[in-house]
């Protein structure tokens, strides 16, 4: 079996644990409705971790339960069918699974997967930028986090959609409806090679094409799109969809849906994961709910495969994806000529609206967050390694930063530098603002700041184009040496090993995300869930 095919039947598992959790909490309430009450006042947390720690008492299903869910799979697939538009072109074979089983496989699979070391230097990159804490262990983390849910899942490999031995039938037909989706959407458009799961896909695409495309706005799509199969499932018997009740996709915006994200599981969590962790379940939802009313199912379903969304930004901001917004990508181009020797390329990529969004908040601005980030036109960043340093463990203080990000208008441009300038005593030890470097001619910033810090001094510059070019740990002569080759460079000529996938989009190489990006589709699931089935 090939790396892709494990990674993506493990991320099939993983992420959708969210709906097995969610079907037994809402037995978990039904349950307590009918007692004495006190678990009405339970947390969110409290039905969540009671669900997990329940579920393994529950009885199995019994056969006639069993082949009534196998009948189900059919009628289901015919509702996902008619509800995206997407023919069915084969039979989806199904199995019954116990939870033995699913979690002996999911555990194999994540101790085959040999990511960590691919992900290192984008997790001290994402320490240098302050989204991660400098002392944070990410795979201790995420142990600690993850729970033993498993679910129900659609196998890609095999084209299966393996069900749960200890739900009844009648919870897990919700479930099967976002799972068949998931089968319809890979029998149409092969997901391993949309979501781009495949080596050898990958292999084929220009570099223009693997710039075009984020990993995570993919996710959004596919996920979306099941959650309103979801919800139009759960929602048909009343006449209703999320297409003729638009309203009800901003029950996801809700204070108390939205009180999921700083649940216990995600207090602890720094902000880039709780905004990666929620982005395709709230994001995405968002975002089909948009294309349905704009254009129907065909641009909402076949449409947005065809044509997917480029970025974060455009499933964030769905009108950009509908007028096809045009946004001259922010080019960093070769500096290895400057820095000689002393500077090799250590880590390279973009910085997306949700890695703003992320950074902004982290940085204890989430009243500004979501309206600055909004006004994105693109970021790169570049982090190189000093060379004298020869040890094996290399931390944030062997690290030079470039980063590069341009917005819709000056004042947002000017707001966005202060932020960042103000979070450096965050970030540092020791910072000390320094004197600015008098400058003369047309090429001089419109504002600019200095600060030394314990790993270097920090040049953060404001240009008249709305473009905001900070530096990091570089000398102030190197500095000034990289702001004039990023303003005069040849765009042409870029920064070597210089991908633009989104930052955050590397957690999904972290074995251990899905499952805990997973756990927060539950608790947003089932509180949008509980909002919008009629009483």
């Amino acid at each position: 079996m090939t790396l892709s095919s494990q990674r993506s039947r493990l991320f099939a598992i993983l992420l959708l644990s969210a709906f097995a959790t969610l079907a037994l909490a809402q037995n978990s309430d039904v349950s307590s409705d009918a007692g004495s009450g006190s678990d009405q006042t339970q947390s969110l947390g409290d039905l969540a971790r009671k669900a997990r720690k329940d579920h393994t008492q529950e009885v199995r299903i019994s056969d006639a339960e069993a082949q009534e869910l196998f009948r189900s799979v059919d009628k289901i697939i015919d509702f996902a069918s008619e509800d995206t538009g997407f023919p069915k072109h084969s039979t989806v074979k199904r199995r019954l699974i116990s939870s033995a089983d699913v979690e002996k496989y999911t555990r194999e699979q994540e101790e085959k997967q040999n990511w960590t070391q691919r992900f290192g230097g984008a997790e001290l990159t994402m320490k240098k930028f302050g989204l991660l804490p400098r002392d944070f262990n990410l795979d201790e983390f995420l142990v600690k986090s993850n729970g033993k849910q498993i679910a129900a899942y659609y196998d890609f490999e095999t084209k299966t959609v393996c069900m749960l031995n200890w739900i009844p039938p009648e919870q897990q037909k919700p479930i099967l409806a976002h799972e068949l989706t998931h089968a319809l959407q890979d029998q149409n458009y092969d997901l391993q090679k949309f979501l781009k799961l495949a080596p050898a896909a990958a292999e084929q695409e220009s570099q223009a094409e693997r710039d075009e495309d984020s990993p995570m706005a993919r996710r959004a799509v596919t996920e979306g799109q099941a959650q309103v199969v979801y919800l139009d499932y759960a929602l048909a018997p009343y006449g209703r969809s999320v297409q003729n009740t638009p309203a009800l996709i901003y029950q996801m915006e809700e204070p108390a849906v939205k009180a999921a994200r700083d649940s216990e599981l995600l207090h602890r969590a720094p902000m880039i994961m709780r905004e990666v962790g929620t982005f395709p379940y709230r994001a995405g939802l968002i975002f089909e709910g948009e294309l349905l009313q704009k254009g129907g199912k065909e641009m909402a379903f076949a449409g947005a495969f065809t044509r997917p969304p480029r970025s974060t930004h455009e499933v964030l901001q769905p009108r950009a994806y509908i007028e096809r917004e045009k946004i001259s990508g922010v080019v960093i181009p070769d500096l290895q000529q400057v820095l000689g020797s002393s500077y090799a390329v250590y880590d390279s990529g973009g910085i997306g609206e949700l890695d703003v969004r992320a950074m902004l908040e982290q940085y204890g601005e989430r009243r500004a967050a979501e309206t600055l980030s909004a006004s994105w036109q693109g970021g790169r960043y570049v982090a190189y390694r000093k060379t004298a340093n020869t040890s094996k463990e290399t931390s944030t203080a062997d690290l030079a930063l470039l980063y590069v990000s341009r917005w819709k208008s000056a004042s947002v441009a000017q707001r966005f530098a202060q932020i960042y300038t103000a979070a450096l005593a965050q970030r540092y030890q020791n910072v000390v603002p320094q004197a600015i470097p008098a400058c003369s001619g047309v090429k001089c910033p419109v504002a600019a700041a200095v600060v030394s810090t314990q790993e270097g001094p920090v040049v953060i510059e404001q240009w008249a184009d709305n473009t905001v070019v900070v530096s990091e740990s570089f000398d102030q002569m190197t500095a000034d040496k990289l702001m004039n080759a990023v303003r005069d460079g040849n765009p042409e000529t870029q920064a070597e090993n210089s991908p633009s996938d989104e930052l955050g989009s590397r957690l999904y190489e972290v074995p251990g995300f899905s499952a805990f990006q997973a756990q927060i589709g539950q608790e947003i699931l089932r509180e949008a869930f509980a909002r919008v089935i009629p009483q």
